[in-house]
């Protein structure tokens, strides 16, 4: 039903929960138990699942709760619409449950919800400023160039940056369904919208939390909002910025967006925190509005009028909605805030993504796709570079920055906003860089045209002699240098095909070190220690998922 209610939901629910808890999967057998009593589960059927739930318990050693459980089984049968016999031979079977249980009340099993709760690293020392950044990174602002971040101190390869969870972020129409509105992440053993057919959630919280803000007004439309073709993805954003506030919230703070301030955050008067869920934070982020053409300004109007249309079908606007083709005062300034959110999320969205794996498969052989996007108006203050010194790990919605190479203090910190050198040619890149972001890069990749990685130097012998880092005098120690760098290559690879993927990133900074004696980038081993390192971060802390063959 409309409010996730009806006997129908609580049958479904509780077949569910025994599938679930055959295939051993006891914590969302528990949730779905829970919420099919809370959808109308048929009373006269309870004993079912207070016995299934203790069972659930029992096996997740909680012994305390499973003996509560089977007692509140024991109660049930009473009302049980089963002959007497049946009753009898039912109520001896949990007497029986109950005396074998250990004694020991055992450990309190966690249920899904707190599990649902995506655990995000911490930063040991953040910016007094930035707190979504380490005070490793100093922030500074130059004309013409814009916010930026530099190493405040030497930073280890692997030290934690930046965590930030967006404000904004928007699930991909073909991730949906499958993948949690909320969170991104896919479950076995989704819930339903209690609203609409298109969305689906991973837990009980994640379902209040939207509920409790974008969903409610959103899935009004969805229905009509996925027959859209709209090919930039990222404008969702500006949709999802709007809905997950009421309107009286732009219409109380409208002063503060009559005017952009591109270093919002630096000013020299200003000793404010730069908070990522402050609208003002995203609001004054770069959107290039001048360099846009007249063709995608229109077309950026013509989808903000669609947005506002979505939004009228929800009654977002109340007593302000329109009543004819003429909008509203107040439907127009929602409309132009959506237009410069979607300019400031062309400039600054990122992707957010999953690792996938066929079941069996090694991690290392598993692809990073993407399932949504996000503007994390922290993060994106980082300026852009196709070798950037920064790799980005999304864990739920959030992302997590680290170091992907040692950083000297003064050097700049730097993301990748689209394709690495690696992967794509400066003939490409640059040209895709300048039309989309509307910046002509200057980093050492660019300046000095780095080739692609099959074009790389793959040996030490491919080596040119200007990136060479060892004088001849050094000759008689390079053969070992040599071997040092192919044992610490084997041995992370060894590592890796046990899964042991804490042992193998403790050997990287070694790995680094023995590279750097011997040559400066780019070339083969810089590449392949950077994408390795990556997948091991992923693996640890990323969002990750198997896949049947």
């Amino acid at each position: 039903t409309g409010e996730g209610r009806g006997e129908e939901l609580g049958l479904a629910l509780a077949n569910r929960s025994a599938v679930l808890a055959q295939g051993k999967e006891f914590r969302l057998a528990l949730q779905d138990i829970s919420l099919a009593f809370l959808a109308g589960y048929p009373g006269d059927l309870a004993y079912k699942l207070h016995e299934r739930r203790a069972k659930c318990l029992k096996e997740l050693g909680d012994y305390g709760s499973a003996d509560f459980s089977a007692r509140e089984c024991f109660e049930s049968i009473t009302g049980a619409k089963i002959d007497n016999e049946k009753k009898e031979k039912l109520m001896e079977n949990i007497k029986k449950f109950i005396n074998d249980l250990p004694k020991d009340p055992g450990t309190t099993a966690t249920d899904v919800d707190s599990e649902s709760s995506v655990l995000l690293p911490r930063i040991a020392n953040p910016n007094k400023q930035f707190p979504a950044f380490s005070d490793a990174i100093e922030l500074k602002y130059e004309e013409g160039r814009g916010r930026f971040g530099v190493a405040s101190r030497d930073i280890k390869l692997g030290e934690l940056l930046c965590v930030e969870k967006p404000p904004v972020f928007y699930l991909h129409e073909e991730t949906s369904g499958v993948n949690c509105s909320n969170c991104f992440r896919e479950s076995i053993a989704p819930l339903p919208s209690p609203t609409c057919t298109q969305t689906v959630f991973c837990s009980r919280v994640c379902q209040t939390e939207a509920m409790a803000t974008y969903h409610v007004v959103e899935s009004k439309f969805m229905d009509v909002l996925f027959q859209h073709g709209l090919k930039k993805k990222e404008w969702f954003l500006a949709l999802r910025a709007v809905t997950l506030k009421p309107l009286s919230f732009f219409l109380e703070n409208v002063d503060k967006y009559e005017s952009h301030n591109p270093d919002h955050g630096l000013e020299k008067t200003s000793m404010d925190l730069y908070k990522t869920e402050d609208f003002s934070s995203l609001y004054n982020l770069v959107g290039h509005h001048e360099m846009w053409e007249w063709r995608d300004h229109a077309y950026k109007a013509f989808f903000a009028l669609f947005f506002v249309r979505c939004l009228q079908k929800s009654n977002y606007f109340g007593a302000a909605q329109s009543k004819d083709f003429q909008l509203s005062d107040e439907e127009l300034l929602v409309g132009s805030l959506m237009i410069h959110v979607m300019e400031v999320a062309t400039m600054n969205s990122h992707e957010i993504g999953q690792m996938e794996a066929e079941r069996g498969q090694n991690w290392l052989l598993g692809q990073t796709v993407p399932v949504g996007c996000a503007l994390e108006p922290t993060l994106v203050l980082l300026n852009h570079a196709c070798d950037p010194t920064m790799i980005r790990v999304n864990i739920g919605v959030s992302t997590a920055g680290f170091a992907s190479r040692n950083i000297r203090k003064g050097e700049e910190i730097t993301d990748c906003y689209s394709w690495p050198f690696d992967i794509t040619k400066y003939e490409d890149r640059s040209p895709d860089l300048l039309k989309k972001y509307k910046f002509q890069c200057g980093c050492i990749a660019c300046k000095e045209k780095w080739v692609t990685f099959h074009d790389l130097p793959r040996s030490f012998n491919d080596v040119p002699d200007d990136k060479i880092n060892f004088s001849p005098e050094d000759l008689p120690h390079v053969q070992g240098k040599m071997m040092n760098v192919q044992k610490l290559g084997s041995k992370i690879n060894q590592l890796q095909q046990k899964d042991d993927f804490d042992g193998a990133m403790s050997l990287y900074g070694e790995f680094n070190a023995a590279i750097q004696q011997l040559m400066a980038p780019p070339h083969q081993f810089y590449v392949i220690a950077r994408r390795s390192y990556a997948s091991c971060l992923w693996v640890k802390y990323g969002n990750k998922i198997r896949r049947d063959n």
